[in-house]
Formats: C-alpha cells, structure tokens, sequence
C-alpha cells in the first residue's frame, strides 16, 4: 500500500496515477480523510471507441448514400 498526501497528489499527479495501477494507493487529505484511488478497468484500451456500436448490413451505393446527403443539406 502506498500513502500520499494531497499535496503530494497534485505535485505529482500522472506518478501517483501511475502506482495507483499496480498498488493499493491512499491519499490522506489536509483534513484527516482518507481516500483509496482505484483504477477504472477498460476494456477497451487499445482498441477502437467504435467497436463495440452495432451496425447493419444495407444494400446500398456509394453514390446513393452521397446523393442522400446532398438532399439533406439542401433542405428538400
């Protein structure tokens, strides 16, 4: 377990996020409180934010789809 002060924290911020991934880390703050930081898994590091929306297969073209967007901007 690692033990940093506030004032520590914001000296230091990315290092204390850091060995918040590998440690129990617990910031003391100025008035006595205690506060555990854990980290938030991700399952998606690395990958793209896409990847997980869900999509449909359409039996369209390339140029329907652009003369579907010239209509909307127009306004028609």
């Amino acid at each position: 377990m690692l033990v940093f002060s506030v004032y520590d924290f914001t000296q230091n911020t990315s290092k204390v996020l850091d060995a918040a991934l590998t440690n129990e880390v617990i910031l003391n703050n100025y008035d006595g409180k205690s506060f555990k930081l854990l980290p938030i898994k991700n399952e998606n590091t690395g990958k793209s934010l896409l990847e997980n929306i869900p999509f449909i297969t359409a039996n369209i073209t390339t140029q329907e789809i652009v003369e579907l967007i010239r209509e909307n901007r127009s306004g028609i």
